[in-house]
């Protein structure tokens, strides 16, 4: 999408456009893929990849020249956890009692952009594959967390959000940015969202809000579990569980 904003450096913008292609499933580039995959060419990308090996941001294996991330994003990953060290402390035990009754992995979001990523995690009595690890980033449009998330967001930033293209991963993914609009807001008047099969086949997810002391909501609790054991009533009845567990950890955030 063209920069229309004067405000924005595009060669910054480039920059972090280029670390954003490193994902758990490829965590390794060649120049030639990121330079495909920026849309831009050789040479422009291979400055951009200079000047962040030169701050520490990437790293280039001088055996297969293939580029990674770098330390230095590990140093910022710290920053970003430790800014979350309360959250998950007050959510530990209340999420590790909500495990407990459900059987269910629960798990703490937040929004970055029009992803979410999971900060905290607790693990059920099984561990199937949620694709919704510590770290994990997945889209906002097509999960109960990152639905949730949107439904407070203010009504420039959501259509900004909305704006970009909306993915279809499964056939019960909203890809219609007034669809998806449409059901955000009802999302928002019952302050919870469940999800099923959106993103992934067979897998429900079930969030309600996490409400800091000043009204704002900071991030999500989700419980997050196959459809062949959450049928409907578990879905109703996990919905309150998830919602009064939210509720709990909001008040230890000073929410009333």
């Amino acid at each position: 999408m063209p920069n229309t904003n004067p405000q924005i450096l595009l060669s910054v913008q480039n920059a972090l456009r280029l670390l954003k292609l490193f994902t758990l499933s490829t965590p390794e580039k060649r120049l030639t893929e990121l330079s495909n995959e920026l849309g831009l060419g050789k040479s422009t990308t291979s400055r951009l990849l200079s000047t962040l090996l030169s701050e520490g941001f990437v790293y280039q294996d001088p055996i297969s020249n293939k580029y990674r991330l770098g330390q230095r994003i590990v140093s910022l990953y710290n920053v970003i956890v430790s800014s979350y060290v309360d959250l998950a402390e007050a959510a530990k035990p209340l999420t590790a009692r909500l495990a407990r009754e459900t059987s269910e992995a629960i798990l703490v979001a937040v929004l970055e952009e029009d992803e979410i990523v999971y900060i905290f995690k607790e693990d059920g009595s099984t561990k199937e594959d949620l694709a919704a690890s510590v770290g994990a980033r997945n889209p906002a449009h097509c999960t109960s967390s990152g639905k949730l998330l949107l439904a407070y967001q203010d009504p420039v930033t959501l259509s900004r959000i909305l704006e970009r293209p909306l993915n279809r991963y499964t056939s019960n993914t909203i890809t219609d940015p007034s669809e998806l609009k449409e059901q955000i807001s009802r999302i928002r008047d019952q302050d919870y969202c469940v999800s099923i099969g959106e993103y992934i086949e067979n897998i429900v997810s079930i969030s309600a809000p996490l409400w800091d002391s000043t009204g704002q909501v900071i991030s999500t609790i989700t419980l997050m579990g196959p459809t062949q054991r959450l049928n409907e009533e578990r879905i109703t009845s996990y919905t309150n569980k998830v919602v009064k567990t939210a509720k709990e950890i909001s008040r230890q955030f000073g929410y009333l």
